[in-house]
C-alpha cells in the first residue's frame, strides 16, 4: 500500500484526507471569552421609557395600579395624568424630575419623594425590559 501511495505522491497527487484537515484548520477560530455583564455594565440604573406612550421621557416612574385600560407599569407623568392614576400608586422616585424635585402631578396630590419607598419583593407583572 505504501508503494502505491509513494507513486501517487511522486506523480503530483495529494491525499484528500490532508486537504480536509487543512480546510478545517483554516476555518478554525479561537473561542471568544465573554465578559460577565453584571460586573461590567450596570443595567437599569434608571428607567426613562414610558410603556404607555412608547417614548423616552425624563419623568417615568413605576405605578402599581388597577386601571383596566392599560397594562403599562412604567409610565410618564403625562400618561399617568391622562389615565387618572392616583399618585398613591407610584412606587418609585427614580426619575430625573423626581431627583431634581420638579416632579408634579396635575391629577390629584403629589407625594414627596421621601414618602415613597421602593418595594424590592414586589415584581412587575409584565415585561421588565425598561429602556429600549
Amino acid at each position: 500500500m505504501s508503494i502505491m501511495k509513494d507513486a501517487l505522491l511522486k506523480a503530483g497527487l495529494k491525499a484528500t484526507v490532508d486537504a480536509k484537515v487543512a480546510a478545517k484548520a483554516e476555518n478554525h477560530r479561537e473561542e471568544i471569552k465573554k465578559k460577565k455583564l453584571t460586573e461590567e455594565i450596570i443595567h437599569q440604573g434608571q428607567r426613562n421609557f414610558c410603556e404607555e406612550c412608547q417614548q423616552v421621557r425624563p419623568d417615568v416612574e413605576l405605578y402599581y395600579h388597577n386601571n383596566p385600560t392599560t397594562e403599562a407599569e412604567w409610565i410618564c407623568v403625562k400618561c399617568a395624568d391622562k389615565l387618572k392614576l392616583a399618585d398613591t400608586t407610584r412606587q418609585t422616585a427614580q426619575s430625573d424630575t423626581s431627583i431634581k424635585k420638579m416632579f408634579r402631578r396635575e391629577h390629584g396630590a403629589t407625594r414627596p419623594a421621601s414618602e415613597i419607598k421602593s418595594q424590592p419583593t414586589a415584581k412587575p407583572k409584565g415585561d421588565a425590559n425598561g429602556n429600549r
